[in-house]
């Protein structure tokens, strides 16, 4: 179940400033041997297996730290913010990494680590964090996943400018943009977060212009990212996108409707023509026969034989005359009488 009422406030960069979470890191503060014996005993309390017992104590050792360094800077920095940090780190990398006897529910877990205070480990360092417990659920854990690592570097390269390269600068704008694209369900949540980053890339964009090798990492903060960035988070490069898309339809479809009228209108002058153009074809073709006959020597090449079809026409009339007014014919037979004989 979503955890929708955490607050992600107050807790970057304010509670990961100045702390090295790298479990590899060498320490100067003389408490750093006093939490690895306090870490080897809670280990034999909460688990039975002995495999990953050097990685156990070395991750039980980071939290312990930051546990301190919480309580050594109370007046700067807000346990309620930075406790569900420390929430987050002790389930990610104790109770989700190994097989425990404890659970993360009700403190179990925190409870017998707190149990292990000693002289040189007082229970006010261990316990700051105990009366300000927060459930992380899967969803808050995978937002704080990428929070943390984009916050780690940002640290770096403020503690470190020459690791402002293009090879460390390209995947940490990647990260931002996984988050944006990730968190877009929790934006309430995470708006204030976001635009305290993109101000952080903003800062960058101005102080880096001019500087070896910063200036090259630019190519990936530049203001057209930032922009499209913000707009995401504003929720007003979706509308735009959109309003630009409904747009390009609009023409493309006012488009085709203006080609097919023009299609249409052709294909009918195009008829038209067409019959225009055999009307007035035949009517040439008639024309040019009758000057040929009337007025050329193809006339004496005809006339023989129209005169000759014009007398098998009226023979042909005569005869058909002959045989219509047949039935008043009178024929006299052998006997010498007379009848009327009508042929049909």
């Amino acid at each position: 179940m979503e955890n929708n009422d955490f607050d992600f406030t107050g807790i970057f960069p304010n509670c990961t400033d100045n702390f090295l979470w790298d479990i590899y890191q060498n320490r100067s503060r003389s408490t750093q041997q006093e939490f690895t014996k306090l870490c080897s005993t809670f280990k034999n309390d909460v688990t039975n297996s002995d495999s990953k017992i050097h990685n156990f104590v070395q991750y039980c050792q980071v939290l312990g730290l930051y546990l301190e360094h919480i309580y050594n800077k109370g007046l700067t920095l807000k346990p309620n913010s930075c406790c569900k940090l420390f929430y987050y780190k002790l389930k990610k990398d104790i109770i989700d990494k190994f097989a425990l006897k404890c659970t993360y529910a009700n403190n179990d877990c925190y409870n017998k680590m707190i149990q292990k205070a000693g002289v040189n480990i007082s229970s006010k360092i261990l316990g700051i964090c105990k009366d300000h417990f927060v459930d992380i659920d899967n969803n808050t854990s995978a937002l704080l996943d990428y929070l943390f690592e984009i916050y780690k570097d940002i640290n770096l390269f403020s503690t470190e400018p020459l690791q402002r390269t293009t090879n460390n600068v390209s995947p940490f704008t990647k990260k931002i943009d996984k988050l944006e694209e990730y968190s877009r369900k929790n934006k309430i949540r995470l708006n204030a977060v976001l635009e305290n980053i993109i101000q952080i890339c903003v800062k960058y964009n101005n102080d880096w212009k001019y500087r070896e090798p910063e200036k090259h990492s630019l190519y990936y903060i530049s203001d057209k990212w930032i922009n499209k960035l913000r707009m995401k988070i504003n929720g007003t490069y979706a509308e735009i996108t959109g309003n630009e898309k409904g747009h390009t339809e609009n023409f493309q479809t006012k488009a085709l409707e203006a080609e097919t009228l023009m299609s249409t209108g052709t294909y009918g002058e195009t008829s038209t023509g067409i019959s225009v153009g055999m009307i007035f074809i035949s009517f040439s073709i008639l024309i040019i026969m009758f000057i040929l006959y009337k007025y050329t020597t193809y006339f004496s090449f005809l006339k023989p034989r129209v005169r000759r079809l014009r007398i098998r026409l009226n023979k042909n009339n005569r005869n058909n005359m002959d045989f219509i007014y047949s039935f008043d014919f009178k024929n006299k037979n052998s006997l010498d009488g007379k009848y009327e004989i009508s042929y049909s």
